[in-house]
């Protein structure tokens, strides 16, 4: 007859086996903490990516708006009339008017908006950009402002390239806004622009 064989439960070999089994439950809580910090990351850098794309968008926008300014008042500013009012975008601004105005309060400005064409000027290449919402929300506008003579002394770089000293040009001030393909990405560029 065989003895039998009887398992002490204190022995050392089962112990080891519940304390391998705890190890390796933490091994693994601790690999997925580090799983899920990584993809918060990577998710906040597709994030700033998008953002940044559009910012790109509406930069790109905005400056094509301020060169068709441009290119609009070196074709027929001579025609263009520039009113207190500011209609269709033509202004002139406070510091070039004549009479002062009445009130300079917000209530006197709230209704000037940029997507009516009434109050600033659409982007008139008809270029489509890839990416922008096909609205006049999203259409490039541009505002125009008379600044008035501009006179600079021989030898300042204003006045250089002009033909002499004594040529003159007009000068204006050019806001233009462009919006990415988020409504709330908004970008606004303003340029000093001189035709002689």
């Amino acid at each position: 007859m065989k003895p039998i064989r009887t398992r002490q439960k204190n022995s050392p070999r089962g112990a080891q086996r519940g304390l391998s089994l705890i190890t390796t439950l933490l091994f693994m809580v601790a690999a997925l903490m580090l799983g899920v910090s990584v993809l918060s990351v990577n998710v906040m850098q597709e994030r700033t990516i998008g953002n940044t794309k559009d910012r790109d968008l509406a930069l790109q926008v905005a400056e094509s708006a301020l060169r068709d300014a441009e290119r609009e008042l070196l074709s027929s500013a001579a025609t263009f009339e520039f009113t207190e009012a500011c209609v269709k975008g033509l202004c002139i601004p406070p510091s070039q008017r004549l009479t002062t105005p009445v009130s300079t309060s917000i209530e006197s400005v709230v209704d000037w908006s940029w997507n009516s064409d009434a109050d600033a000027r659409a982007y008139r290449l008809g270029a489509k950009f890839p990416g922008l919402a096909d609205s006049d929300d999203a259409r490039p506008r541009y505002v125009i402002e008379k600044v008035g003579d501009l006179d600079a002394a021989v030898g300042e770089s204003s006045a250089m390239g002009r033909g002499g000293p004594g040529a003159t040009g007009t000068g204006y001030r050019v806001t233009a806004r462009g919006v990415g393909a988020r409504p709330e990405t908004v970008v606004v560029l303003q340029s000093m622009y001189t035709v002689r």
